[in-house]
């Protein structure tokens, strides 16, 4: 009689586990799941009691999905688009759950980064400082100290994260994120972005205390003594040392009539400058006469417009203002310019002293206003000798030292409708 009592208990017990179990089951089923699937006949499932997301095999695709579906209390189902990237595919649930992989779904890993790249890289950590940390930004030596061959690039770990290069710089405790459609030669890898010139980033800082002004260059460029010797080299060398821009008004005779430098070495020229973030303009194409003598819009145009062909066709730049010859133009002037006229209220009267403590003297002993243009000349080497004192002196005092057209566009002036600037004050 026990034995029977002690059997009907063992089934009530058993029967009322599965009703729970059941239950259990029921409960933490969501119905409006059932006989869904992905778009991917290969894909994977993550379920949570208010959560379907779809991943593909691989490290990273488990991952994605629990970090999607954490916190989600509303039904959702999350499943994935995979996007080609030349070589790659990018894993992309929209907005920042994305991330790369080769075809067979494993994340890229980055085993070597060129000496172009690591330049690049150092940019960027010259970037983030003004932009998050300024404190220690507005300092000569400092900035110095940033360029690539002072970077401790032993213990730099590289990653993809969305369409850049992540970088963890240990000496300066930092991320800095590289635009994946610039540094993908350097790290050998093919994502299908088209060729763009890289340019070095420009952070504008809005701090009142730090006025924006640009360093402009005319009649150069200087290309009449051998490589490596020139003044013009010099002032985009000291620019780069402090991480500062200018904008060369070049003469077109002078790019293209030349006696010593190869078109080889003038292209790597001007695109290690136009990298480092120096901006080229026209300075008309012979710089014989003012544009106010000539009677024929046509002639205008040409004059002005020779040295923007020559850059478009040269290397695909693409010029955005001149200057006229010593800064004279009238309205006739104006209808005829193919882009705006860039003028100036700083004059270094470099032309006239020719002597350097004096060239300093005139910038370094005048007050300078945000928006204020200075001009140079960069085939003296007495003015490439007093930019070396002129930039860091004016970091140090924290002016930013941008090209034209980043002085334009922090001030909200449409340079594609602009017909010619002074200053803040004086412009059409």
């Amino acid at each position: 009689m026990k034995k029977r009592r002690l059997n009907k208990s063992v089934l009530v017990i058993f029967a009322l586990s599965l009703v729970i179990l059941l239950g259990l089951v029921l409960f933490n089923t969501n119905f409006s799941f059932i006989g869904k699937k992905s778009i991917h006949e290969d894909a994977r499932t993550y379920k949570t009691r208010h959560c379907l997301a779809f991943y593909p095999k691989g490290e990273n695709g488990l991952k994605t999905a629990k970090q999607i579906c954490k916190g989600v209390k509303d039904d959702r189902i999350f499943d994935y688009t995979l996007i080609p990237y030349g070589d790659y595919y990018q894993i992309s649930y929209g907005g920042d759950y994305r991330y790369f992989t080769d075809k067979q779904y494993n994340l890229l890993k980055i085993s070597e980064v060129s000496d172009d790249g690591k330049k690049m890289i150092s940019d960027y950590i010259r970037y983030t400082y003004k932009k998050e940390r300024p404190e220690q930004y507005y300092n000569a030596e400092f900035l110095k100290q940033l360029k690539v061959e002072n970077i401790d690039f032993s213990n730099v770990t590289y990653s993809i994260e969305q369409e850049f290069l992540k970088c963890h710089v240990p000496q300066h405790e930092m991320d800095v994120y590289v635009p994946l459609k610039y540094i993908q030669k350097e790290i050998n890898m093919n994502f299908g972005f088209p060729f763009e010139l890289y340019v070095k980033p420009t952070y504008i800082d809005t701090n009142p205390e730090h006025p924006i002004i640009a360093l402009t260059f005319d009649d150069g460029p200087q290309f009449s003594y051998e490589k490596g010797s020139t003044s013009t080299e010099r002032i985009v060398n000291t620019l780069y040392d402090y991480d500062a821009c200018g904008t060369f008004y070049v003469i077109g005779d002078k790019l293209q009539d030349r006696d010593v430098w190869s078109d080889y070495q003038v292209y790597f020229f001007l695109k290690d400058s136009i990298n480092q973030g120096n901006e080229y303009a026209s300075h008309t194409q012979t710089h014989t006469y003012s544009l106010t003598e000539l009677s024929l819009k046509d002639d205008i145009y040409e004059e002005i417009n020779g040295p923007i062909d020559y850059m478009k066709e040269f290397m695909e730049y693409d010029i955005k203002t001149y200057r006229p010859v010593s800064g004279e133009f009238n309205s006739s002037v104006v209808e005829a310019s193919p882009v705006p006229a860039i003028l100036w209220d700083i004059d270094s009267e470099d032309w006239y002293t020719r002597d350097v403590e004096e060239i300093c003297a005139q910038i370094l002993n005048q007050k300078l206003d945000s928006g204020d243009v200075l001009i140079f000349h960069d085939i003296y080497d007495e003015t490439a000798s007093a930019i070396e004192k002129i930039v860091p002196e004016l970091v140090n005092r924290g002016y930013q030292l941008v090209s034209v057209s980043e002085l334009l566009k922090a001030q909200n002036i449409d340079i594609e409708n602009l017909k010619y600037y002074y200053t803040p004050n004086d412009y059409e």
